[in-house]
């Protein structure tokens, strides 16, 4: 029990530095731990302040992020509806494209049968026309043809009106003329032998001549003045010579220019007895007209001769 007691005791002084030391090291440790800790509190502190910092700041971004957000899908929903709203006028536009379509092919079919209707027509109006070319053309013709009826009865109403007066200029100078040889009455006209009138190859009108031209005259104004003034008139006076060669004269190289001269040498003694010179018309024929076929003397001297006609211009 004492052994007990001392070995107690000498535990007790073995124990105790241990246990001091011990429990420097534990005072230590927890000292440093206690430090370490408020170290590490410090740091955390600081860290937390910065992380509650960039928290703040996260947040501040993830506020404005949100707000984007909304406002991103506001428009979004927006758009959406923009977009529904669109597709619902594509298809109305689609309906009335395809109703427009509809009725453009309609009116297409509608087109063609005008246009086949219009070439139909064009083709009716085309022969039409030709018919209304032939109509105008026969009318023209007729027209013309009745002008010409027309002309045509006018003129054969002058020319009854005017033979009426050369009937009378006939029947006037047939008085004058029907005692006498050498005139002689031919058809419509009046031939009178050269010989009355001139001298062998000669153009000069002889005092005969002139006393017959100036009878003729006279019935020429009576009757001229009767004439209408719309009936056109002349009276012919053509020269004419029998088919001897002229050899013994320097004044004319032919019988034409004989026969010419004598012509106009009575029309130029008409005219100085009054009668107009735009009714009277002189010629000459020379040998070519003959109206007796012969060389007797009988013959030569019925060639030689001056005619008068009364005639329409």
């Amino acid at each position: 029990m004492s052994y007990f007691r001392r070995s107690n005791r000498s535990n007790q002084v073995n124990i105790w530095p241990g246990f001091v030391d011990a429990l420097s090291t534990v005072v230590l440790v927890f000292t440093f731990v206690i430090v370490g800790f408020f170290a590490s509190q410090i740091y955390l502190s600081n860290i937390i302040v910065d992380k509650d910092s960039s928290m703040d700041g996260l947040q501040s971004r993830l506020a404005e992020v949100c707000s984007l957000f909304n406002s991103e899908k506001e428009k979004n929903t927006k758009l959406a509806d923009e977009n529904s709203t669109l597709n619902r006028q594509i298809k109305s536009l689609n309906q009335s494209i395809a109703t427009l379509q509809k009725m453009l092919n309609d009116s297409n079919v509608v087109i063609d049968n005008k246009q086949n209707e219009i070439v139909s027509i064009q083709d009716q109006l085309a022969k039409l026309n030709t018919r209304l070319n032939e109509v105008v053309e026969a009318l023209n013709i007729e027209r013309r043809h009745s002008s010409d009826i027309k002309a045509e009865n006018v003129k054969l109403s002058e020319l009854t009106r005017f033979n009426a007066y050369r009937s009378e200029f006939f029947d006037a100078l047939s008085n004058i003329v029907k005692d006498k040889d050498r005139i002689k009455i031919v058809g419509d006209r009046f031939v009178f032998q050269s010989e009355l009138f001139f001298d062998t190859a000669s153009d000069d009108l002889s005092a005969e001549g002139q006393t017959q031209v100036r009878e003729l005259a006279k019935v020429i104004k009576e009757i001229g003045d009767k004439i209408p003034s719309n009936i056109k008139w002349i009276l012919r006076v053509d020269g004419h010579t029998d088919a001897r060669k002229i050899s013994n004269s320097t004044k004319f190289a032919s019988n034409w220019e004989l026969s010419s001269a004598r012509a106009i040498s009575v029309v130029k003694h008409l005219v100085n007895y009054g009668i107009d010179p735009s009714h009277l018309v002189a010629a000459g024929f020379g040998e070519f007209q003959p109206i007796a076929i012969g060389d007797s003397p009988e013959d030569l001297a019925r060639n030689r001769r001056i005619e008068f006609k009364l005639d329409e211009r």
